[in-house]
């Protein structure tokens, strides 16, 4: 009998598949089933995984069902965009600190965003959007994701909050056929994800 593909000794895991191990565990964690402490060095290793195997071990002993993306992937066929929603993307972390992306950058579908205790912040306004429709993953644990979001982008959210916050409206924003959309995923676990205003500049006299 073939062993599941998330059971192959050494099979690589994936973000997609790191983050679904994170929801599971601050689950677990909301439910009183992991101390402070155990959730803390669980969701370190979590991070730290690089197998699958690793990342079964760490919710053996937790009613939980798996199930994760990798898995799924590999027994029916995955969409057209899966690259592009789960894909290298990038990943903006921070933990015990600060960490920006300003000015004109380029934001990729799958971008990553990690807060472990600190604060992460996402500037929009001079960015440059790897297409018109992405997905960003916040996760925000003990600590804060920042997504400064300029006229004109639409901010769906669609993940959790855990004893968090979650403020992702974007009130100033008109959806039309051209409009660019983001779409929030991830968990805010006694953390925040916010959308706020670009900062203003002010103009310095003369």
């Amino acid at each position: 009998m073939r062993e599941p593909e998330d059971r192959v000794p050494g099979l690589r895991a994936s973000d997609a598949d790191r983050e679904h191990v994170a929801e599971l565990l601050g689950r677990a964690f909301a439910e009183g089933r992991l101390s402070t402490e155990e959730h803390s060095e669980r969701l370190e290793a979590v991070y730290a995984a690089k197998t699958m195997e690793e990342l079964r071990r760490l919710v053996v002993d937790l009613p939980v069902a798996f199930d994760p993306p990798t898995a799924a992937g590999m027994t029916t066929a995955q969409p057209a965009d899966a690259l592009a929603r789960y894909g290298g993307g990038d990943q903006v972390v921070a933990v015990f600190g600060e960490t920006k992306r300003t000015g004109r950058w380029m934001v990729r579908s799958g971008l990553n965003a990690r807060a472990f205790f600190g604060s992460v912040e996402l500037d929009l306004t001079e960015a440059v959007l790897e297409q018109r429709e992405i997905t960003i993953t916040a996760n925000a644990v003990f600590g804060e994701v920042i997504i400064r979001v300029p006229d004109g982008v639409i901010l769906h959210d669609e993940g959790s909050a855990i004893f968090g916050s979650r403020k992702l409206n974007t009130p100033y924003a008109t959806f039309g056929p051209e409009t660019p959309v983001v779409h929030v995923r991830g968990t805010a676990l006694f953390g925040s994800v916010e959308a706020k205003r670009p900062k203003k500049k002010w103009l310095r006299s003369r």
